[in-house]
């Protein structure tokens, strides 16, 4: 009998971000040690969910058991390559839990949170993080373009309030471009944040927790010559990353220190990146990515690589971690 740990490498779904998930759960699963993990792609992409072995066989996965239907094969735990609905939400962490199956991100309640950038930073005001000043609208308040005008300094960031990867994120010069940025946001959600734009450098930090100890990857500096850090900028290659980014060893201390603080705060686990501006020595919170992307172009394995570990490594010690959680 095989000893190998039986991992599902969950993907797919319904989100704007499936591609990127795809994408993730790929890196994933060529660079799991064959030895140690026998891993399976599991898309969840519409029901049943859809189990790929290693011969590329497909088989059904029963929702009873979290296993394959029909055959004698239960996974001990779960990688959430999933990036949007339903897991930087924590639907999927909700099923999991009930299943008894350990699972590589967030719990149910830091994912919801996280999903979430309005509550985010309500929560992160409670210990001074320094971020830029916002307003939310929802369909029900009137999407009131007035209150832009009166409470923010354009230019400013019309984007959904629960999504990522940059899907219907607007930078807004004028009054005059709002209504469009809006109807763009309202393509993604039911809820718009818009924040003031904050002419600063852009960094990222990655976190990992070992062992019950927070480490900090080496952090990202990233640069592009589009409007602001988008979706053709993450992606296709139209941006410039630099790690680790060319900040004094107190910046990156200080970097390090908030970083380590917003992750207690918002009772985060597993591997997450948290996004920064960076103007005048002063670091302003931009967002937390509960499952960061994993894909060649993204910045999580950068770091990882950077701090000197392996992709093989890392993606072991984020499993390894998961399961210890579970078994606690």
């Amino acid at each position: 009998m095989s000893q190998k740990i039986k991992l599902a490498i969950l993907t797919g779904g319904p989100s704007a971000e499936l591609e990127v998930s795809l994408k993730s759960a790929r890196v994933v699963l060529e660079n799991l040690d064959p030895h140690k993990y026998d891993a399976h792609l599991v898309d969840i992409s519409s029901l049943p969910w859809k189990v790929k072995d290693a011969q590329g066989k497909r088989y059904d996965l029963d929702l009873n058991t979290f296993g394959i239907a029909g055959v004698n094969h239960q996974y001990e735990v779960a990688f959430l390559a999933i990036h949007g609905t339903p897991a930087e939400d924590g639907k999927i962490q909700g099923y999991l839990d009930l299943m008894g199956v350990p699972y590589s991100s967030c719990s149910v309640l830091a994912s919801a949170i996280t999903f979430d950038k309005d509550i985010t930073k309500q929560l992160l005001k409670e210990i001074a993080i320094p971020m830029a000043k916002s307003l939310l609208f929802t369909k029900s308040n009137g999407l009131n373009i007035q209150d832009v005008k009166d409470k923010l300094t354009y230019p400013v960031f019309v984007k959904p309030n629960k999504n990522g990867s940059s899907y219907g994120v607007s930078k807004v010069k004028e009054a005059s471009a709002f209504d469009e940025a809006l109807t763009n946001a309202l393509k993604y959600d039911d809820e718009v944040l818009v924040e003031e734009f904050i002419d600063g450098r852009e960094l990222a930090c990655g976190l990992i927790e070992d062992q019950g100890e927070l480490v900090c990857f080496p952090i990202t500096e990233i640069s592009t010559d589009n409007e602001f850090f988008d979706y053709e900028a993450k992606y296709l290659g139209k941006s410039r990353e630099v790690t680790p980014a060319p900040i004094s060893e107190e910046q990156k201390k200080r970097c390090f220190e908030w970083s380590k603080q917003i992750y207690r705060q918002l009772k985060l686990t597993g591997a997450v990146r948290i996004d920064y501006f960076f103007k005048e020595n002063k670091f302003y919170f931009l967002e937390v990515n509960s499952i960061p992307g994993l894909s060649e172009a993204s910045l999580l394995p950068q770091q990882a690589m950077a701090h000197g570990l392996s992709l093989a490594a890392f993606f072991d010690n984020i499993i390894t971690n998961a399961m210890q959680k579970g078994n606690n």
